[in-house]
């Protein structure tokens, strides 16, 4: 079965007031992108990576990005479209007819655990199309233009969308066709599936999976990189005490 990736990362991430797209950003010293591709990199149900990036000067990064790290999955990198439902058409129309399955991740969420990427695959083996999502902590209120509130939402119904999502590929192009056809643009790529009238499959995500979008998310981020240090440590590292009376 032919497993391929798409990572659109063509996003100016203009709510980062920065200059250079976010992807690019360092995080723990090193872009921001190379985290993200890293993971993928090492889930061994994915066979192919397709990055989509702003422009040539993107394009430009990313290819500098993949050849430092040696990213031999990473078979091409091309440039997006002006929306992100735009970058991952031309993903889509650029992968092989052979492709089974397509995974769609952000590339600014690079915490993403490869488990759950390779859990998505497994899933999208069955159900044709599978979302990573968490549940809700906070009450969710239906507000109006004027800011009154109209209903409180059943929080135990409502789950955060992430990505990974994986997808038949054959499906997901048919409902890019249609949304094209129509001018619709969605906020994620399983939306269009709905839209198809197909089911579309949750299973839970990671809190730590996280979206790079303002500057306090790189914080943040930093923040993570530093626990998942701590984590990684071997333990013989740290010595116990000393009893007394003892050389």
């Amino acid at each position: 079965m032919r497993v391929a990736a798409l990572i659109p990362a063509a996003g100016r991430g203009r709510r980062m007031i920065q200059d250079t797209p976010k992807v690019f950003l360092p995080l723990g010293g090193i872009p921001l992108l190379a985290h993200t591709l890293k993971k993928f990199e090492t889930c061994p149900l994915v066979q192919e990576v397709l990055l989509l990036v702003p422009d040539e000067e993107g394009i430009r990064l990313a290819e500098a990005i993949v050849q430092r790290f040696g990213f031999q999955k990473v078979l091409r990198v091309i440039p997006g479209g002006p929306e992100r439902q735009d970058s991952v058409y031309r993903g889509l129309k650029e992968l092989a007819p052979t492709t089974d399955i397509v995974v769609i991740h952000d590339g600014a969420r690079p915490f993403v655990p490869p488990e759950l990427i390779g859990q998505v695959v497994e899933e999208t083996r069955i159900w044709k199309c599978v979302v990573a999502a968490i549940p809700v902590r906070d009450t969710i209120k239906e507000v109006s233009e004027s800011g009154q509130v109209l209903k409180t939402l059943d929080r135990n119904l409502l789950w955060e969308i992430q990505t990974p999502q994986g997808f038949a590929y054959p499906l997901l192009l048919e409902a890019h066709e249609k949304a094209r056809e129509e001018r619709y643009y969605g906020t994620d790529d399983a939306v269009l599936i709905e839209r198809l009238g197909a089911q579309v499959k949750v299973v839970l995500g990671s809190r730590g999976n996280i979206k790079m979008t303002a500057p306090e998310d790189l914080v943040l981020g930093e923040a993570l990189l530093e626990l998942s240090r701590r984590e990684s440590s071997p333990r013989s590292a740290v010595r116990p005490p000393r009893e007394k009376g003892r050389s």
